[in-house]
Formats: structure tokens, sequence, C-alpha cells
């Protein structure tokens, strides 16, 4: 397109630069941010790349890509088409941080960096500090899109720029200063040092011999002696006339007479030399570039030019284009006060604002990130809870837990649980062994299997169920049964047992942490035996009917002559210390507590069978899971000594325990430590040298020849490890009164999945499922229930199925709903459907018998609590935090002072007891200070995630399930009173406390008391009465100003109160909402 010269001054006018932000870019940004950065939101240094038109009828874009994450000094990337840029990138925590941005703040912020780098000098050392640019952005690396705007700040000031004239090159160059112009263009470009500066001097003498120079040369062009005549850019065609046919036919360009008379006066100077400042264009239209106005800012303001001619540098498939470039002239009169210290330039600049008009409020542009390499992409979906932990916990090592190969021996309730939450701790290398076949009654307790593997081996069935909850694991399943201590072999079998042997041998050797999940503590000896020996991380979990042990074994013992290799040698000279000069710890047989004999067949069902509380294995094997994950991060591993709760640490995963012994009826856990026995039939120095010294032969012996490990180690009797205690089978369990049960279940992510199956395990068989959610990749793992083929699915459909799968006779439903949340206002379009929620929740409750508040927010509980304390239903709540849990139950509702049914008469006279006349219990909102408002959208993305330690749901599930059946059992149901642990006050099933709250880090549990609050925002007497008057009217009110609780129960004057008083209020539940 031909430009037009300006019949006459005009405003400049400049084409916007348009930016390609290249998809790789944000991927750069989101791993950034995922592994490095974190919840830090300050501002990135960046690198964008500019360059020179290329094409006649395309624009260039400035670019920015995945190199452009690095900073300039770091950034090594840039040629003829990459100018290097500095930029910065202000990259917010979540989308309200984003949307809240002062954009023009942050854009007159940019403005005053380059007026400094122009002030100080510093553009002419690196001119491209002119083309500076911002980038502001929100990155959802949970949906894995981007939001984000684009500005290339330009200096305003109260002078404007004017445009004095205008032309293609061609039209003012003579054929020799556009072909010598061409051939500078050429060098200046093909120089690895000159073609990445985007601003510079063209010279072009009267002999027509142009040369291009760079801003810093600017003081060797004032002092060399010559005359510089800064002509208007039509002088140079009045040489090119001049010199070539003699003519003036185009005089009548020239912007006025004076500019005539000069130019004839400058052509008898031979010195003459024009001057034009030159910059890479990279628009195809008929006026310059955008970065024009801060050139001439810069040429104004730095060398105080009024005047300036402008070169605009276009390119053609890598040639410079005359043809297109253009010539012109504009005046900036020098602005006031601008050299001011504390002065603040105005700026625009955003990408699609208009120079001169007034700002609208822009529109972020998008790009999803979902299409980049979707099978890697599954993975990174699947551990990001891991990588988030490590914002504000702990950085976990994903590469030692991916490479860590873990052997389990046993597949059955222990085995699915800890295969699948080791999956989630980011394991991907598993070998499973077992000798069982699925049943139907597996199915409720056995969280992986479904119907269809009934009568199908364990280890068969297990491969495709960890598979489709993480594709990228590696399983090898291995059908053995392991030799037992005890169980006699006939002669025929022994050549069979002694392969079985030989192959565990084999397995321990090439596994580096070995699970003992087995059902019987015998079938551990050989494990034990072949761990202590090849010095392995071995993790034992033992149950009894309601109490568990979990448990690391020691090392192995060292030589007492270090460095020997002769393994004779060191069959006699084994240490009672490990390599590292510690006291071994000791192993799951190294404190004996009753007899070891061969499994009695004449046993009864519940003897021989796995007979445990629903809850318990939950419990255990989240408990086995972090301590192997918590062992795995100590710097001494397996040497690691063993810690006792209450201890000191430093460490972000907490204390390493050597034992946990807890029980569910008593609701106790105690850490304890076990040196390594001399007498130990397991991991003494003896069995250790007589297992070394003979091999399978005294393997064989141990099994076949009852006293021989107890002649061996000196003791009078073989103990068994732990003393697993028992349920007398004389307490009724309720079965009729647990199946028709109805329960509500308040979500179905990893607390539903896991709450719902532990249920059904008790015999529960009337479900309700209400969750919003759709099931995403990232659940996989984390929820027990959900598979690869539900990806995309609503989870309150999804869930349906996996149950019937797994209890054909169950009666569930699934709702999709989202529950509508204090602080979370509705707008007036909005309002009908989130009332419909309102009742229809409210009739969901009314028609339950017990509510299970599993949501991943605080304020999504608060209309579930009032409902079930209006309605006097079970309210049972577990929290999650991210290395603690809070389980508990609601207390009963008011009674009344009077004894009428009368709505309005029981609104005024509610009562501070329950109908029993006892002290009410309170709920989850009893102990807070403020009313529940919006915990999501203001706060990152760790926050808002479900970032605990992945053992903790299925301990804190177990928990929830185990007190649900307790208070179902309770005479008095809802209306039973707190009980705490180490108390006399126990029921027949146990233990029935108020609240539970326990922690990874210390591994300890607490029980607590705590009786409703006058001001609580949820079941005290006032929002009760205030409920009962208005209904949803009152509920809505609340949703859209959830300050008007705090007003209603008297917490706006307590809060006055302290702040006069100087108290400083703790809300001790930080921990446990996420």
């Amino acid at each position: 397109m031909e430009a037009r010269a300006a019949a006459a001054a005009r405003p400049l006018q400049v084409a916007a630069i348009g930016c390609c932000a290249e998809t790789g870019f944000w991927d750069a940004l989101r791993r950034l941010k995922l592994d490095v950065l974190g919840t830090d939101d300050s501002p990135i240094p960046i690198t964008g790349y500019y360059t020179p038109r290329q094409y006649e009828k395309i624009a260039s874009l400035f670019r920015i890509c995945p190199e452009s994450i690095l900073p300039p000094s770091a950034n090594s990337f840039g040629d003829r088409n990459n100018c290097p840029v500095p930029g910065t990138l202000v990259n917010t925590n979540n989308k309200r941080g984003f949307q809240n941005l002062d954009r023009a703040l942050l854009l007159k912020a940019e403005a005053k960096k380059i007026l400094h780098d122009i002030t100080s000098g510093k553009v002419e050392q690196d001119p491209a500090l002119l083309l500076r640019f911002l980038v502001i952005s929100f990155a959802d690396l949970k949906n894995w899109k981007v939001y984000y705007n684009v500005a290339f700040p330009s200096l305003t000031f109260d002078s404007k720029i004017t445009l004095l004239s205008l032309k293609v090159a061609s039209e003012v160059l003579s054929q020799d200063e556009a072909a010598s112009l061409s051939k500078a263009f050429t060098e200046w470009r093909k120089s690895s040092e000159t073609t990445v500066v985007p601003f510079f001097l063209v010279n072009i003498p009267p002999d027509s011999s142009a040369t291009i120079r760079q801003l810093k040369d600017w003081k060797t062009c004032q002092g060399n002696g010559q005359k510089v005549c800064f002509v208007p850019c039509i002088f140079i065609s009045y040489f090119c006339w001049m010199s070539s046919d003699k003519s003036f036919r185009r005089i009548s360009l020239f912007t006025n007479y004076s500019s005539c008379i000069s130019l004839i006066m400058c052509k008898y100077l031979d010195v003459l030399m024009q001057l034009l400042f030159g910059f890479y264009d990279h628009g195809n239209r008929g006026f310059p570039g955008w970065a024009l106005r801060n050139y001439i800012a810069f040429v104004s303001l730095r060398w105080k030019i009024e005047k300036v001619q402008f070169f605009c540098y276009r390119e053609k498939r890598g040639h410079p284009d005359v043809q297109q470039s253009l010539i012109g002239e504009a005046s900036f009169p020098t602005p006031h006060g601008w050299d001011d210290p504390g002065y603040v330039p105005e700026a625009i600049g955003w990408e699609g604002e208009t120079a001169g008009k007034e700002s609208k409020e822009k529109k972020p542009k998008e790009i999803d990130l979902s299409s980049i390499n979707p099978a890697s992409q599954d993975e990174e979906k699947q551990l990001m809870h891991l990588k988030l932990m490590g914002w504000r916990h702990f950085p976990v090592n994903l590469d030692k837990l991916s490479r860590a190969r873990c052997l389990l021996l046993g597949a059955g309730t222990l085995g699915c649980e800890v295969a699948r939450l080791l999956m989630t701790w980011g394991v991907r290398k598993l070998t499973v062994v077992d000798d069982g076949c699925v049943s139907m009654s597996d199915l409720v307790k056995q969280s992986l299997y479904t119907d269809k593997d009934c009568g199908v081996p364990r280890v068969t069935a297990i491969v495709p169920h960890l598979k489709e909850r993480c594709s990228a694991v590696e399983v090898e399943a291995i059908q053995m049964e392991i030799p037992k201590l005890g169980h006699y072999i006939s002669a025929n079998k022994i050549a069979s047992v002694l392969d079985d042997c030989k192959r565990l041998q084999t397995l321990v050797d090439s596994n580096d942490v070995v699970f003992l999940l087995n059902d019987t503590w015998e079938s551990m000896w050989l494990p034990t035996v072949l761990c202590a020996d090849k010095n392995k991380i071995a993790i034992t979990t033992l149950l009894g009917s309601d109490s568990y042990l979990v448990m690391r074994h020691g090392a192995g013992p060292g030589t007492k002559s270090g460095g020997m290799d002769d393994v004779i040698a060191q069959i006699g000279n084994l240490s009672t210390e490990d390599a590292l000069g510690r006291q071994r710890l000791g192993c799951c047989f190294c404190s004996d507590t009753a007899s070891l004999i061969h499994l009695d067949h004449n046993e009864t069902l519940d003897q021989h069978s796995t007979v445990t509380l629903p809850g318990l294995t939950s419990v255990a094997s989240g408990k086995a899971v972090e301590l192997f994950a918590r062992m795995l991060h100590h710097p001494d591993e397996i040497h690691a000594p063993g810690d006792i709760s209450g201890m000191d640490t430093e460490h972000q995963l907490g204390i390493l325990p050597h034992q946990m012994q807890g029980s569910l009826s008593k609701c106790v856990l105690s850490t304890v430590l076990c040196n390594s026995s001399s007498n130990c039939i397991a991991c003494s120095n003896v069995v250790l040298s007589e297992y070394r010294r003979r091999g399978f032969y005294f393997v064989m012996q141990a099994i076949n020849d009852s006293t021989h490990l107890k002649d061996l180690t000196g003791i009078s009797d073989l103990k068994k490890p732990f003393a697993c205690s028992k349920i007398s089978t004389t307490i009724p369990v309720h079965l009729e009164k647990l199946s028709s049960a109805r329960c509500l279940l308040l979500g179905a992510g990893t607390l539903g999945c896991d709450v719902a199956r532990i249920l059904m395990d008790c015999g529960v068989r009337k479900l309700t499922v209400v969750d919003s959610g759709r099931v995403v990749v990232s659940n996989l793992a984390r929820q027990s229930l959900y598979t690869s083929d539900d990806r995309d699915t609503p989870k309150a459909s999804a869930i349906l199925g996996h149950l019937k799968e797994r209890c054909p006779s169950v009666d569930a439903k699934g709702i999709k709903m989202e529950i509508p949340m204090p602080g979370h206002p509705v707008s007036p379009n909005e309002a009908a459907s989130v009332l419909e929620d309102c009742k229809r929740l409210q009739e969901l409750v009314a028609s339950h018998d017990a509510v299970f508040l599993l949501t991943d927010t605080r304020e999504s509980r608060w209309l579930p609590t009032l409902l079930c304390t209006n309605e006097n239903k079970i309210a049972i709540t577990a929290a999650l935090g991210y290395d603690s849990y809070l389980v508990m139950r609601h207390g009963a509702g008011p009674g009344t002072s009077c004894g009428g049914s009368d709505v309005v008469a029981a609104t005024d006279k509610l009562s501070v007891e329950d109908v029993l006349g006892r002290q009410r219990l309170g709920c989850y909102f009893c102990n807070d200070v403020v009313a529940p408002v919006d915990s999501v959208s203001n706060r990152t993305l760790d926050q808002q995630c479900t970032v605990t330690r992945p053992g903790l749901a299925s301990i804190a599930s177990g928990r929830a399930a185990d007190l649900f059946t307790r208070l179902l059992h309770h005479p008095d149901g809802i209306h039973a009173p707190g009980e705490i642990a180490g108390t006399s006050s126990e029921g027949p099933l146990g233990l029935l406390p108020h609240q539970i709250r326990g922690s990874l880090s210390q591994y300890n549990l607490l029980t607590l008391l705590g009786y409703s609050s006058s001001n609580c925002t949820a079941c005290s007497n006032a929002v009760l009465s205030e409920y009962r008057r208005r209904g949803m009217d009152f509920v809505m009110q609340v949703i859209n100003e959830p300050t008007y609780l705090e007003d209603l129960t008297g917490l706006t004057d307590l809060m006055k109160s302290a702040a006069y008083s100087q108290v400083e209020w703790v809300d001790d539940d930080d921990e446990i909402d996420i």
C-alpha cells in the first residue's frame, strides 16, 4: 500500500502491535508456577521477541514463546527475526485477583521504567528497553486454562506528537541511496551483534554511502568534526534530483518555503550528512508502527530534538524493502514537568486499545492447554496435588517416589487400599503377591474389586483396576502362596514350597520396599527374615477386631569388621547395631505377646476370617502409606531412628515413629519404640546367621519343626507379635437398624467415596449421594470408586454404578446439585434456581436419618448444619487439612420451654437443652467467631483444592463411618452425651466421642467435647428462631449477606468488645479447612 503525503500536519497515527503468545509459553508458565513459584505472585521478568515486517501484506507479530519465560540476562536466544525485548509478567494466584488488578496502575509502573531508562541513558546501551511490554495473567492450573492480557506501554504527555510528513522510502531516495541503504541494512542484519537491535541511526551522506549506527554512537556522530544538518526527510530527494536529472520537479513536497531555502544552502556544503532515526517497523500499513511513539519521546527528552526525522524499516522475505519502508518527520515539543524525580507519566498500550480513545474494560484472552500432550497430561494432573503440597508445606520428591519399587504381600482388604494410596503418593512401580480369589464377601471390604471379579484370582483382577485409575503405573502380579511358619509341609510339596521361597527371595531382593499385608501373622515370618537379610524397608500392618498395629521394621545388622565382603566371615560378625552404628529397631516379631501355633482348623469362622470393624482397614492403610512416605523422605531412610509422639521435629512431614498402635473403640493412638531383640525369631543375629549359613534348608526346617526356632533363639516359647483385641461376640450388631438407616452423603469426592463404601461394609443399604462436580483425571487415584471410564461424568451418577457393583442390594440414589453457600451471592436471574436447591436440600435432610457433611469448603456445610439442627437429624462432619483431620457428630437440636407444638410458640421458646434435658453438643460452626464466607475465590490453588497427605482421607473416612455406627447403636442416639478417651464411660461398642481430631505430623489423637454456642452462626437458638420464622427468605439473605449472621448472633458485638480488650482470636480450624 502506498503512503500518501499529508496535506497538513496532523496527530501521529501508529499501527498497534499484535502479540502472538504461543501455547508453549503458557505451558512453561504453568510448569514454573506449579513447580517453582507456588504462591509467589511477584512480577516475573520475561522476554518477548520483536521483528520488522517480513511479508508485504502481513504485519509481524510480537512473539512470546517458551524461551520467553527466561529473563533477558539468562536468555541467549535471539536472531534476525527475534529481537529480545524485556517484559514483565504479573501472574495472579486466582481469577478474582486477576480481575481486580489495577491495569492502569500497572501500565504506569512500566511507563515509569521506560522514562527512567530514557533519562538514565540505558536506552542508548539497550535500545530494546523502549519496547518494554507487560503481561497480566491467571494460570488456572486445575482446568489447564490461562486468562491474559498484553500491553506495550507507550508514554503520553501533555504535549502531543504531530506528524509533519510521511512518504514511502522509494519516493524519497535516489536509486543510489536506496541501493546503498539496502546494502547497509543487509550487513546490519547479518551481524549477530546488530541484527537484534531494533532502534538505530541511519546516516546518508551526499555521496550516498549509507551507514547504520547504534544509538550509543550518537555522541560520535555529534563530535566527528562534521556539520550535521537535520534536514526533513524529503531533503534526501533533493540530492537525488540534483545529482541525477538536475530537476526540481518535486520541490513542492517541501514542508515549507524556508525548508527549500535551507536545502539550497546546504547543497553547497560538501560535508552535508542526512541523519534519520530508524527502527524496525512491524506494520504493513501506510503509517508507522507502535514503536515510533516511545522512540520520538526518547529523542526529544534525551537529545532535546523537537523535530525528528524517522525511518520505518520493513523487509520482504528477509531482504530490505525500500518500496514499503517509510520516511517521515514528526514534532514533539518538550512536555512540562517530565524531569521531576517524582513524575509518573501517563501511558496507553493495552492490546486492542486505540490511542487517543478512552480505554474500556478489556476482556481477557483465554487459551486452553488441555490439548498439549494428552498422554503425559493425565499423569501431571494425577500428581498435581503432590506438587501443590510443596507450595506451603513440603516439597515432595516425586522422582524418588516414582522410582521406588514396592512389593505388596497381600491383595485383600489392606492390599487394595495400600496399592491405591501408594499410587496417590506418586508410586508407579508395584508388585502384588496373593494366592486367593475374589469372593462376593470381598466386594464391600476390598475397595478395588467389583462383582465381575468374583472367582478371579486377586492378582489378576487387581491389575486392570489399578491401571484404570492410573495408566502410568507398572504392575506385576504374582499368584503365589507365601510359606507360613508352623504350617507343616509334606514331602511331596517340599519342592514346590522351596521354589516359592526362592521366588519370594528374588522379589524381596528386586524391590525397595515390602508391605506385609498378609491375613495371618505366620505368613509374615519369611518376608521379615528376607527383608532383614537384604536390608530392605519393610512395613507391617496387622488388624485386630477393633485395633491395629502399623510399624516399620528396623535395618538389618551391620558387621563388627566393616568392609568384609566374604559372606561366611560376616555371618560370625553380625553386630547388634545397623550399618550407621545405631541400635537396630525391632521387627514385628520382636515384641512377643502370645504363643506361636499354626492355624487351628477348629477355630470359629470369626477367628478364621478377617473380622474387623469396617473402618479399621482404612485407618490402618492410611497410616501405613504415610509411614512409608515419611520414611522415604528421611535422609537415613531405613536407618532413621524411631520418634515418639510429642517429640520436636523440624521435618515438614513430622515425626517418624517406629510403631503405631491404635484402637477404634477406645479412640486412642500410641507411638511405641522397640529395639531389635536378641531372641527375635525373625531378625536376631542368630537367626540371620543361620539363614545366611544354611539358606532355605534352614527355612524349611523352621517351618516344619516347631521347636527349632525356640531352641535356636533361646526362648521358652515362641510368641505372636501383636495382641489383636476382639469385640465380644455377645454384643449384638443391629443389622436391621443399619440396613434401614437412610444416609445422605453431601459430597462424592475423596471422602464421599470412602465413606459410602465403608457404610455398605457396615450394613447400610440406603444411600443418597449429592454432588455438583464431574469426575476428572486427578480424581481417579484419590477417589476410590471412580475409574477412567467415568471421566467427565457427574460424580453423583458415576458413583451409583460402582456402589451397585460392590453391593447389588444397596438402594442408592445420586443427585447432581450444588449446595447454596453463604458468601456466594446470587444474581436476580439465579435466585429462583438457588431457592429451589435450598428447598430440595431441606426435603432431603428431612427424609433421611443421618447426614454426612463431606464437602470441601466450610461455607458449603452451613445450610446442611442448620437444616439438620432444625430437623434434629444425625449429622457427621469429616473435614481435612493438609496433615490433620476433624471428625465430629453434631449435637441434637434444641428442645422447647413450652410443651405445645405451635411453631410460633416454639420459635420464641427454644431451650438451651435438648429434648432429654441435656446440654446440647456443639456443631461444626460453634467455635467460629466469624460467619462462613467465600473461602475459594480469593485463595490460592493449593487452598482451593483438596491438598492433603494422601492417607489422611482414608483415616478420616474410617473414623466417620465408625462414629456413625456407634451413635446409631447408642440407646440415646443423637442425644448421647460426648465421651472423652480415658474415661470409664464407654458403652458396649466402645467410646462415643463428640469430636475426634488427629494429626499425621505428630501422630496424636484427641477426643474433644464442646457444647453448643449461643453465638453459633448455624445451630444457635437465635439462628434457628429466625429460620423457623422466615424460612428460605432468611437463608437467601444469609447467602447474599453472610455478615448478617454476625449481627444476628451477637458476634459483631463480641468482636467489638474483643477489639476493645485487645483479645487475639485464633481460628483453630484453619488447619482443617482447605
